[in-house]
């Protein structure tokens, strides 16, 4: 396992709680002793984020300009399963998410599901466990005018659906060619 690379969290996030170096977001489940789980989300904070218009990393009123960090998948669909962030909040996430930026070639083969179900928490983003193992696919942020908050009726969960005409731009954020693509734990 290779050490990640922590980036320098920006002044607007600076008083964000951290875990590892790593800023916190927003919609980052706890454990019912009080630590943060990467990799899972608060359902009820996930969910007001959506309804809201509130930025999934720092929590705050996103702007005219959201940005959406989507799957090649959710990309085709237009259906982002997570709420938008700042473009400040979502070029953080770009480089400190191991899954964003491709230092992570594929999702933890044991299900979040399976690891949280002993602590208490509720997991979200992979109801099914569908991707546990698998490959990890390209990731894109996505700057967008606006969205509608939505049921998914794929996953029953809240997400918000973008129409073509919002979208004001597409950039492809990491890759998972990488000589350590896979190697790198999410952090804990």
């Amino acid at each position: 396992m290779t050490t990640p690379n922590i980036p320098n969290i920006p002044l607007q996030l600076a008083g964000r709680p951290t875990a590892g170096g790593f800023m916190v977001p927003w919609i980052t489940a706890r454990t019912p002793d009080g630590r943060y789980r990467f990799g899972a989300v608060d359902l009820d904070r996930q969910n007001r984020a959506l309804t809201d218009g509130l930025c999934q990393i720092c929590g705050a009123q996103l702007g005219a300009r959201i940005v959406f960090a989507m799957r090649d998948s959710d990309l085709r669909l237009l259906v982002s399963p997570e709420p938008g962030m700042h473009p400040v909040c979502a070029a953080y996430s770009a480089t400190a998410c191991p899954m964003l930026a491709g230092r992570m070639g594929h999702y933890r083969t044991t299900s979040l599901a399976g690891q949280l179900a002993d602590l208490g928490v509720l997991p979200q983003g992979d109801p099914a466990s569908l991707r546990a193992g698998a490959p990890a696919e390209p990731w894109q942020l996505v700057w967008v005018t606006g969205y509608r908050p939505f049921t998914n009726p794929l996953t029953d969960q809240l997400a918000a659906l973008l129409l073509p005409e919002q979208i004001l731009r597409v950039r492809p954020i990491g890759t998972t060619s990488s000589p350590n693509a896979g190697t790198e734990a999410a952090p804990e």
